[in-house]
């Protein structure tokens, strides 16, 4: 689903994370990507994916107010 970040107004996608948390991707592939989306689930490449797959960044790591976004650690 394509949509924008609250802070920085750049375009984003909703994937999930292997343990089912919604993460925001940055909405452009990037060959510098380090994570990929397989069946809607975003997680790290595996040295048997076979097919080439469009890489991601995760928006934390571009988002200029990403620090905003987090939650406190418990």
């Amino acid at each position: 689903m394509a949509d924008h970040c609250r802070t920085c107004n750049a375009p984003i996608l909703w994937a999930v994370t292997e343990k089912g948390k919604r993460m925001p991707l940055d909405a452009e592939p990037t060959p510098g990507g380090n994570l990929i989306v397989v069946d809607g689930i975003a997680r790290v490449p595996r040295i048997d994916d076979e097919v080439p797959f469009l890489q991601y960044l995760s928006h934390f790591t571009t988002c200029p107010q990403a620090s905003q976004h987090r939650k406190p650690r418990k």
